[in-house]
């Protein structure tokens, strides 16, 4: 119940990365649903050498 109330503040979320219909990828939330607005985790080349593409 913390963790869903932390959620809700926006305090912490528990992201997990998920890849897109166009096949980019993107972090979303797996208790809320929230998609990831900071843009720290979908395209970019932390995301690209964790699945060795970078």
């Amino acid at each position: 119940m913390l963790k869903a109330l932390l959620c809700k503040l926006n305090i912490k979320h528990d992201w997990h990365i998920e890849p897109a219909d166009d096949g980019t990828l993107y972090t979303r939330c797996k208790r809320c649903g929230k998609d990831d607005e900071s843009g720290a985790g979908g395209t970019s080349t932390v995301g690209g050498a964790w699945i060795g593409m970078g």
